[in-house]
């Protein structure tokens, strides 16, 4: 049977056999304050529904997901694994649900700032993942490389090496030009304004100059294999 806590910023639903919920409510309260502290905006209230079985969350994502998928946001509603079966429906570990929150809040965030018309799959992504990984420079793949063709890609061709290009080229714009730069790029981009021109009116680079940048930034950071 499922039961609702009003938490004011947000509806948390769960099941009341679900024996970690008050780990989980303090993570959820904590992984909400850490992204109002990075955008400092205000968003609508939204609900967190906890899942339990793959099978379930298929059902609400409307089909078959690969285990690397563990939670996703759709129409002011996060969906994602419940931290009691955290490391046994995904590939994660159940220290990585509070990254989870992280990301899939940060969102909401997101989508507060954006125009819904126009939504690039890096920016949305690669500032999730730079989020949740504490704003800090990740290690990469030795062989990783950003392209425009990769930013450029929508949802259906992601893969696992996708959010890596994508948080790669958030952290170099963040940590080398501000993070205030990159929300004025998603105002900017609300604009309607080109893409091109939005990256040179803001970093006063061309987007394939910053690509180039950013990967000769990678080069500096640690590499590991995955």
């Amino acid at each position: 049977m499922e039961k609702s806590i009003n938490l004011k910023f947000c509806n948390l639903i769960y099941s009341e056999k679900d024996k970690c919920f008050d780990r989980e409510k303090k993570l959820v309260i904590k992984a909400f304050n850490y992204n109002k502290d990075f955008f400092k905006i205000e968003v609508a209230k939204f609900d967190i529904k906890f899942v339990y079985s793959r099978l379930e969350f298929n059902k609400l994502w409307g089909e078959k997901t690969k285990d690397f998928v563990s939670g996703f946001t759709r129409d002011s509603k996060i969906t994602l694994f419940a931290y009691s079966v955290f490391d046994k429906e995904t590939r994660w570990k159940k220290k990585d649900f509070y990254e989870c929150l992280v990301h899939e809040i940060s969102h909401l965030f997101y989508e507060e700032l954006r125009d819904d018309s126009y939504d690039p799959l890096w920016l949305s992504e690669g500032l999730a993942t730079f989020i949740q990984h504490n704003q800090k420079r990740s290690n990469y793949k030795k062989k990783l490389i950003i392209k425009k063709e990769i930013l450029d890609e929508g949802f259906e061709r992601m893969i696992m090496d996708s959010y890596q290009v994508y948080n790669l080229f958030v952290e170099y714009l963040i940590l080398n030009f501000s993070k205030d730069k990159i929300l004025d790029l998603i105002l900017e981009l609300k604009k309607r304004t080109k893409v091109d021109d939005a990256f040179q009116k803001i970093y006063k680079k061309s987007f394939v100059k910053l690509i180039e940048d950013a990967n000769k930034y990678k080069k500096t950071t640690r590499s590991r294999r995955f």
